[in-house]
C-alpha cells in the first residue's frame, strides 16, 4: 500500500521538523486519577463512568463534563478497534461494578489523553488496576473524543434518551 502524497513538501531541519511532527500526532499525556474533590486515588467503574470511591462522585469520562475535565467541551466517546464498556440501556439503576478476577470492585486508575494543539482532548485510553491484588485492565482503549452538542444529562431533561 502506498502513502500516495501524504509526505511534506519537502525535509524539515530537526527543531522545525520536530515541532511539525509532534503538531501532527498531537500530544499524549498519561497520568494518575486523583480526585480533584477529595484526593481519593481509588475509583469504582460502572458502565463507562468512574466514580470517585472517597466521594462518590462521577469523573464525567462518557461525556466530558466541564467539573471533570476542566476546560474541555462536552462529548462523546466513539470507539477506535476495541468496543467501549456496555451500557445498560434504559435503566435509571447503576449498571454492574466491573470487577476484578479476585472480586474486588475498586481501581486505581490511569488515563492516557491524545491532545490536540489547543490543549482539547482528543482520544482517550482508561486503565485500572485492583490496588489488593495488582490484576490490570484495558478499560477503553484509544476512544475518540468527539464534540457534542449538549451534555447527555441535558438531552436527556428535555426528552432524549441517554448515550
Amino acid at each position: 500500500m502506498g502513502s500516495g502524497d501524504a509526505w511534506s513538501a519537502g525535509p524539515l531541519d530537526g527543531t522545525e521538523g520536530r515541532a511539525v511532527l509532534l503538531r501532527l500526532v498531537g500530544t499524549v499525556e498519561a497520568v494518575l486519577l486523583i480526585c480533584r474533590w477529595c484526593g481519593s486515588e481509588e475509583f469504582e467503574a460502572v458502565e463507562r463512568e468512574l466514580f470517585c470511591f472517597g466521594c462518590c462522585l462521577p469523573m464525567g469520562v462518557p461525556d466530558g463534563w466541564e467539573e471533570g475535565f476542566p476546560g474541555q467541551f462536552p462529548w462523546n466517546l466513539e470507539p477506535s478497534r476495541a468496543p467501549l464498556p456496555a451500557r445498560t440501556p434504559g435503566s435509571s439503576e447503576p449498571g454492574e461494578n466491573r470487577r476484578c478476577p479476585e472480586g474486588h470492585r475498586v481501581f486505581e486508575v490511569a488515563l492516557a489523553f491524545v491532545l490536540t494543539n489547543d490543549r482539547r482532548i482528543h482520544g482517550l485510553t482508561v486503565g485500572l488496576r485492583c490496588p489488593d491484588d495488582g490484576w490490570l485492565h484495558l478499560y477503553i482503549d484509544k476512544a475518540r473524543v468527539l464534540p457534542a452538542e449538549s451534555r447527555p444529562h441535558e438531552s436527556e431533561a428535555a426528552g432524549g434518551s441517554p448515550m
